[in-house]
């Protein structure tokens, strides 16, 4: 015989109350976790991100790292391979709208703060690789940080739409040895054209190295 029960109000209580203690279960660890990502650690180095329709711009804002800023502009499609030959590298490691013609360079293991803002519209600094994406909104300074810990190029795009040239805005972190962003820093400070060639000749060398270190382990072990 089926059962002919309705309008149970004791089952429609419990089906009410049972869901509402599970989301206020979830939610008190979920909210305490939201405030700490708004926690910035104490930084190594501090860099302001400003965006523009349609670049960005970048200041190392540390003492010790005197007046450094520029602008970090996609490279055309028609300048890739020209860029690739000044860089002495392969047309494959300039990636089409993703390269730009200055890298933000940063340390590697190291806690790097970037304040966030915007000179014209609502732009958005997002690198998904670090885990980032904060609005860049004109006239309010946003903060986040990272923490990278592998040495490396890494890309990511302004990710508000914020004009025709929305698309073609990439942001390029190369992430070099401590030892690497200290001697490019300060060149940079006095010649940043040069440094930067500097910086590519040395990841040139450690690559070499590394390379002829891996074939000398296989040659050992051959033997």
């Amino acid at each position: 015989v089926a059962s002919q029960t309705s309008h149970n109000t004791f089952i429609e209580i419990i089906w009410t109350l049972i869901p509402c203690l599970i989301l206020i279960v979830m939610a008190v660890p979920s909210f305490k976790i939201l405030y700490e990502q708004d926690e910035i650690p104490p930084a190594d180095v501090t860099i302001k991100a400003v965006g523009y329709q349609w670049y960005w711009g970048y200041e190392y804002t540390d003492e010790n790292m005197g007046e450094l800023s520029f602008d970090s502009i996609m490279v055309k499609d028609d300048e890739r391979q020209a860029v690739a030959d000044a860089r002495g590298v392969t047309l494959n490691e300039v990636p089409r709208l993703l390269s730009v013609d200055y890298d933000l360079v940063i340390p590697v293991d190291t806690t790097v703060r970037v304040q966030v803002t915007s000179e014209d519209v609502i732009h958005s600094f997002a690198m998904p690789s670090f885990g980032v994406k904060v609005d860049a909104i004109p006239g309010r300074l946003n903060e986040t940080w990272f923490h990278a810990r592998e040495e490396g190029v890494y890309y990511g795009q302004c990710s508000e739409l914020c004009g025709k040239d929305h698309a073609f805005m990439p942001i390029a972190i190369r992430v070099v040895s401590k030892d690497q962003f200290q001697t490019w820093s300060t060149a940079a400070q006095d010649d940043l054209d040069t440094a930067n060639q500097q910086l590519l000749a040395s990841i040139a060398d450690s690559k070499k190295l590394a390379a002829a270190g891996k074939l000398e382990e296989i040659s050992v072990a051959a033997k």
